[in-house]
């Protein structure tokens, strides 16, 4: 049977255009030239504003600034910037030396160019308030902000502000061709599933071992696992729980796991009478067995979220209690509060109104039904009766834009722009978000926010920072369940497999065939 599935799993990937070498020629130069990276997600887009992710971690295209390991800011395509006292203002000097794949030399107006068309789709820029972007000299550029914003430039790291050559876009500002500065030149996209690459050999940095690297969407964990195995070429993201497991125990393979930005969380519909209760929320919080989860399904010891972000952002986090609620003491706290319970012992408001609802989730990542069906039974266990709908990840925001969401359970990434404070504005608009809070608003963390995105001083920044994380915690708009953690598998013939916490990069330029 398992000879049947790799023999399977070969035979899709061939089909879709991704080569396999027989086990006997793993020492030749073939797969020791290229990598493939098998992963869940799809390119459905040849704009940055959509498919940019794929982009940037294949290191097809740059952004001005970029991260080292610690999250902290280096040049990139910008050598350097500054910005007037107001953080109004922003100057970015570019890097000399630097060439798109059609040769075409880095210019302040192809910058300039790529961001604009950027500044019109929704986006970090949009959220940033950029109001003008233009030429100041041949080798900068000047971004005027209708708003403070000390932590613009971590905002120039995200996808969607790749930079690509003037050529890249027709008259209509849409993206027909991918051509980036990126260590790898994309070759061939096919949309939605697969691309090539091959090394830029006129790179301004320094240059990758690999001549080829190929990506490849593969939706199913099983096809994944079966593709680490068959191919000694292959770098493998997203595996579920059992295959990790069962792929521990294969010698020919190494699994690399880190801790990443990622907190697997609750959203919900808090204009619905019971969610509108901060007791209730708080109530379905304390029955959570974290602990276990994480054990249990991620397969990691420290992975309870005892709060919104994770142990990566240390200056945002605060002191939580460690305190095991049992379901007695919660259900007495709802009593308390006035609720009641049937003799089935079914939760119901003072009118008898049962509190049920539908939590949605996706298969996209292998975890999240698993935990969506443990939180089911967790719940039932204070009378919570809870529908676990399994279904395309689009159906969250599409939810939360129609109004039928009512619960949803979704990994969020807050390390988009490595300063959180872009992604937290995202999740907590006032206007609420698809990915974040829903009929749910407090003057006081608005007012935080806004105070901490002009602030320069980093003792009165990490007063801000505590304050809102202490407004998140006790009124639990989003519920948190476990920090996420990266899997990655790949043949030990594949040497330095660097894993970035904030999903960023795959650091193929990085890896060193053994």
């Amino acid at each position: 049977m398992k000879a049947f599935f790799t023999a399977l799993a070969i035979i899709v990937a061939i089909g879709l255009g991704i080569h396999f070498s027989s086990p006997n020629t793993v020492q030749s130069a073939s797969p020791h030239n290229r990598v493939n990276v098998i992963a869940p997600w799809e390119i459905n887009s040849l704009d940055p504003a959509q498919a940019g992710a794929i982009f940037q971690r294949m290191n097809l295209a740059e952004t001005l600034v970029e991260a080292d390991a610690n999250g902290q800011l280096v040049p990139n395509l910008a050598r350097s910037w500054s910005s007037n006292d107001e953080a109004t203002l922003w100057r970015f000097q570019l890097r000399e030396g630097v060439v798109f794949h059609n040769g075409e030399p880095l210019t302040a107006q192809a910058v300039a160019n790529s961001l604009n068309i950027a500044k019109t789709k929704p986006g970090v820029l949009q959220q940033a308030l950029v109001e003008q972007i233009q030429v100041a000299a041949p080798d900068e550029i000047e971004i005027q902000l209708r708003k403070p914003l000390v932590a613009f430039p971590a905002y120039l790291t995200h996808y969607s502000t790749l930079i690509l050559a003037e050529q890249a876009y027709n008259a209509q500002g849409e993206v027909q061709q991918l051509i980036g500065t990126g260590a790898f030149q994309a070759k061939k996209i096919e949309i939605p599933q697969k691309l090539t690459a091959e090394r830029f050999e006129r790179y301004w940095g320094e240059l990758p071992q690999l001549a080829q690297a190929n990506y490849l969407a593969s939706s199913r964990s099983e096809t994944r696992m079966l593709m680490a195995q068959s191919d000694p070429a292959s770098l493998v993201f997203n595996l579920d729980p059992a295959s990790v497991e069962r792929l521990k125990n294969d010698p020919a393979l190494s699994l690399n796991s880190v801790s990443i930005a990622r907190t697997i969380q609750l959203k919900m519909d808090i204009g619905k009478p019971f969610f509108q209760d901060p007791i209730i929320r708080k109530a379905l919080s304390k029955a959570i067995d974290r602990q276990a989860i994480a054990q249990q399904v991620l397969k990691i010891e420290n992975g309870a979220a005892d709060q919104l972000l994770p142990p990566l952002f240390s200056e945002w986090r605060i002191e939580r209690p460690t305190i095991d609620y049992s379901t007695a003491q919660i259900k007495s706290v709802l009593v308390s509060a006035g609720y009641r319970y049937t003799d089935a012992g079914i939760l119901t408001d003072q009118k008898g109104q049962p509190f049920q609802f539908t939590l949605r989730t996706f298969a996209d990542r292998p975890e999240l039904p698993l935990i969506a069906t443990i939180l089911q039974d967790q719940w039932r266990k204070i009378g919570v009766e809870v529908k676990v709908s399994v279904g395309n990840f689009s159906e969250i925001p599409a939810g939360h834009q129609d109004g039928s969401l009512e619960m949803a359970l979704y990994a969020f990434n807050y390390g988009k722009t490595l300063d959180p404070v872009s992604a937290l504005t995202q999740v907590f608009a006032e206007q609420g978000s698809d990915w974040g809070v829903m009929n749910w608003q407090d003057s006081h963390l608005t007012q935080t926010f806004r105070q901490l995105e002009k602030e320069r001083d980093p003792v009165r920044a990490n007063t801000l920072k505590q304050k809102a994380s202490q407004i998140i915690a006790e009124e639990l708009p989003i519920i948190p369940v476990v920090y996420y953690q990266q899997n990655v598998v790949a043949h030990k013939t594949m040497g330095n497999v660097i894993l970035d916490p904030f999903e960023r990069r795959f650091f193929l330029e990085k890896l060193r065939p053994e």
